[in-house]
């Protein structure tokens, strides 16, 4: 949800607020969506302009978890579910956002745009390391909380709503993703207690404006080790937030921290509704140029809070709001109160459920920290505002001075305004997972579904993130709307509890459909369709036994030239983990007015060079970096072919392996041929220099056709997992590279011959991947429709000509340019030569200084 300016606030006071922390040996609650979105913005950067590197990014999640668990970390992951209705305002606005960063996207800016695949690429690395993980019905937040209470142990997220929940909460920004060592000291004193240093404060300040979180993350390997004898052990240095930090002693109680919060503006309700109310008696809130008004903000609310009870601050906020606002506000004080002590937690239930020995490490809350509840840590008034002191002192004298804002309102209305704060904290916590049937919260929670599915089910409305794509074309997710709308069909025709259709006051049977959110065309603004469902699913969902032939009524009503008979009778012939892949591939060729062969092409390539490549050879994207780890095995086997080719001896495939189909030859490539294919194409993988100049020649068109694919790709794998992975999911870190993408595709388009330019120049290092390239192009040809091939071949046709156009005037001005040099040089060299062959004069007058005299006719 988010306080705004209060993480600033604490950075700027990182001194007093927070404390060095060792994190080892102890449960960690992560919150996943959080942790993915600031991996992915420091591993790409600029590379986001793209579409997505999840091969880069994938590699980050597992480097991270490994440090963890170097350090016996045991971390519970926790997912964000789908929007409450109360936040759609909020979202529609971040939505525009996004629409206006996209529609002016810079492939040199900083600005990072996060890919469709991004969680979904996240959950499969969570996974591969073994790591617990549960997607929530709703935002994750209450939940990260009462598993954190209920474990004893810290949160790790940057957000800033966990500076007001009662736990341990470690900013992602303090943490130092580095194994450090230390000696086990017999008398040392508690993690927690000392306190920051100036330089570490002023170094997180840094980072917060920076917006920079994980920097250099080291694997175990590169840690250092410490070389003193002793036992010792291994932890991450970072801070760790209490509550009481903020409290201070007796002067601001855990009760006023839910009003705290929104008088500070979150995403439901505005910080304009607490117009009035700041004006009446926090209009002056300190004339400090240092700070700026959000920070005087806080630093005035609290300062007001500590002389005021719950009761009463919040019947003074009450009486300056207007009475159409005032229900919001104390709806959403009782939901954070009731957050904050909240002690139903479905995660714990959830992994001890699904995971064997789920908490090795299970805290009980010690004699330290139960006393620092009691008697909350002691915070002087003149070290909370280090950088205003003057500026303080005069807001104090004249808050003393002037009586507190809306006191004189708040007498004819305290009864009415204080009988609803009363009885606020004794209501129960609202279990908000009885919205949803038990079948979808059992796919929901292992992380198998989508968000997306939430919003569709409980709010009927699919929120469209765009890509980076084309803005005078429709979005991208367009192509794959009747995915989702077969996805919302089986939703609310599940055998046995069919959802009934709504009627209107004139008797008029209302169709059941969803509402789409996504972006107008052109212009920077956000359009909202209706979707009802056309006609029912063309089989029975049976939620527990679902019926995978789904799958193939997509393609049967929605790709009827695509031969689907034959098209999933061949789908046999492919590896398992590429069979859905292809699907969407086909989908996508046939409805997709955007795309040629030259896409495929790119993304054929980049599917063999993620999935073999990478797996055989350890995966490096940096040039210097490969030829300095791989330098000599690179010269050796260079040496070795160019003796081959210069005794005639030719490389092919081993007879061992022509028995074998050619997907199966793929577990044999040997690694030289790897490391030699991986240094022709790893130039590809990196933004080209000409953006850097002209970024002008970057092209949304052609990343417009690789969005539809994903977007495709997407709504195909969502409907995969609501029918239980009849296929399995495609794994995009092995998939796609969007930079690589890009860049191959710019490659191709001036190859008349593209098989030919990737025999001989790409892949001419290795038979068996060109082989496995060519086999799955021509798997594809048997699908690829008549147009686009008749289209394809006029194109290479035209782009033929004008190389051969392009060939023959540069001959011509070649040979123009040598017949005027050799004038050029000495223009009467040849009639000196023929005056001393033959001396005698002659009749004809030459002209020395005129060279066309020689063109004379007789």
């Amino acid at each position: 949800m988010g306080v705004r300016g209060l993480t600033s606030y604490i950075a700027q006071r990182a001194e007093i607020y927070l404390k060095p922390y060792e994190l080892h040996s102890t449960a960690l609650v992560i919150d996943g969506d959080n942790l993915a979105c600031n991996l992915y913005k420091d591993v790409t950067g600029c590379y986001s302009a793209f579409g997505g590197d999840y091969d880069d990014f994938y590699r980050a999640v597992l480097q991270f978890f490994q440090v963890l668990d170097e350090c016996s970390i045991r971390p519970y992951v926790l997912m964000d579910g789908g929007y409450e209705e109360r936040k759609l305002q909020t979202v529609g606005k971040r939505l525009r956002g996004k629409i206006s960063v996209i529609k002016k996207i810079n492939p040199n800016a900083s600005i990072t745009l996060f890919p469709l695949h991004l969680k979904e690429v996240f959950v499969d690395a969570v996974r591969d390391c073994g790591v617990p993980i549960m997607r929530c019905v709703f935002e994750a937040d209450d939940e990260l909380a009462a598993l954190a209470r209920k474990l004893n142990c810290p949160v790790l997220s940057y957000d800033s709503d966990f500076y007001i929940h009662n736990v341990k909460y470690i900013p992602l920004i303090t943490l130092t993703v580095k194994v450090l060592t230390k000696q086990v000291k017999q008398h040392s004193k508690p993690k927690d207690t000392r306190d920051l240093r100036r330089a570490q404060a002023k170094h997180m300040e840094k980072r917060t404006k920076a917006n920079k979180i994980l920097g250099g993350i080291q694997t175990p390997a590169a840690a250092t080790v410490s070389a003193k004898p002793g036992k010792t052990y291994k932890y991450l240095d970072c801070c760790i937030y209490r509550v009481e930090h903020l409290c201070g002693r007796g002067t601001l109680s855990a009760e006023k921290l839910p009003l705290f919060a929104a008088l500070l503006g979150n995403d439901y309700i505005a910080r304009s509704a607490f117009r009035n109310f700041f004006s009446a008696g926090m209009g002056k809130a300190g004339r400090s140029k240092k700070l700026k008004q959000q920070q005087r903000r806080i630093r005035v609310t609290l300062q007001w809070l500590r002389g005021e009870t719950a009761e009463s601050a919040l019947a003074k906020v009450l009486s300056r709001l207007k009475k159409s606002q005032r229900d919001s506000l104390v709806a959403q004080v009782n939901a954070a109160i009731e957050g904050y002590s909240n002690e139903l937690c479905h995660a714990y239930d959830f992994f001890e459920d699904h995971y064997e020995n789920a908490f090795p490490y299970f805290e009980p809350v010690s004699e330290e920290e139960q006393s620092d509840e009691e008697d909350p840590l002691g915070l002087d008034d003149d070290s909370s505002d280090a950088d205003g002191a003057e500026e303080e002192e005069e807001q104090q004298e004249e808050n003393e001075n002037k009586p507190a804002p809306g006191e004189n309102e708040a007498k004819s209305n305290s009864e009415e305004d204080e009988e609803e704060p009363e009885g606020g904290p004794e209501l129960e916590v609202e279990d908000k997972t009885l919205l949803f049937p038990q079948w979808f919260l059992d796919k929901l929670y292992p992380g198998h579904l989508s968000r997306f599915f939430v919003d569709l089910l409980h709010l009927r409305k699919y929120i469209n993130n765009p890509q980076i794509e084309h803005f005078p074309h429709h979005d991208s997710n367009e192509l794959a709307l009747p995915i989702l709308n077969y996805v919302f069909a089986l939703l609310h025709n599940v055998e046995g509890s069919e959802t009934e259709p709504r009627v209107n006051g004139e008797g008029a049977v209302l169709p059941i459909e969803y509402t789409y959110l996504t972006r107008a065309v052109r212009v920077t603004n956000v359009r909202y369709h209706k979707m009802p469902i056309e006609k029912p699913p063309a089989y029975s969902f049976v939620p527990s036994a679902p019926d995978a032939r789904h799958l193939r009524a997509v393609f049967e009503s929605k790709v009827p030239h695509a031969k689907t008979e034959q098209l999933f009778a061949q789908l046999e012939r492919l590896p398992e983990d590429l069979r859905l892949y292809f699907l969407a591939i086909v989908y996508w060729l046939h409805r997709s007015e955007h795309c040629d062969l030259l896409h495929l092409h790119a993304l054929l390539l980049c599917l063999v060079a993620l999935r073999t490549i990478d797996v055989t050879i350890p995966a490096e994207r940096e040039v210097k970096s490969f030829h300095r780890r791989f330098g000599k095995i690179l010269k050796q086997e260079r040496a070795v072919r160019d003796k081959e080719a210069a005794e005639g001896i030719k490389r092919g495939v081993k007879p061992s392996l022509l028995d074998l189909p050619v997907p199966e030859r793929m577990a044999h490539v040997p690694k030289s041929d790897c490391y030699l294919v991986q240094e022709r194409l790893l130039p590809h993988f990196h933004m080209q220099e000409i953006f850097k100049k002209k970024f002008d020649l970057y092209s949304t068109t052609v990343l417009h056709a690789f969005a539809e694919f994903q977007a495709v790709v997407y709504q195909l794998n969502g409907l995969n997992s609501l029918l239980d992975h009849p296929l399995p999911s495609p794994r995009m870190n092995q998939l796609y590279c969007g930079a690589f993408l890009y860049n191959l595709y710019d490659l191709l388009r001036n190859r008349p011959d593209v098989r030919y330019h990737v025999e001989h120049y790409l892949l001419s290092d290795s038979q068996l991947i060109f082989d496995f390239y060519c086999y799955l192009f021509d798997w594809c040809a048997d699908f690829i429709p008549s147009w686009k091939q008749t289209e394809v071949d006029q194109a290479a046709l035209k782009v033929q000509q004008k190389k051969r156009f392009k060939k023959e005037r540069q001959a011509a001005r070649k040979a123009a340019a040598a017949t005027a040099s050799t004038e050029t040089a000495d223009p009467n060299a040849d009639m000196l030569r023929a005056q001393v062959e033959d001396p005698e004069p002659e009749d004809d007058f030459f002209d020395l200084n005129n060279k066309f005299c020689a063109l004379k006719v007789a």
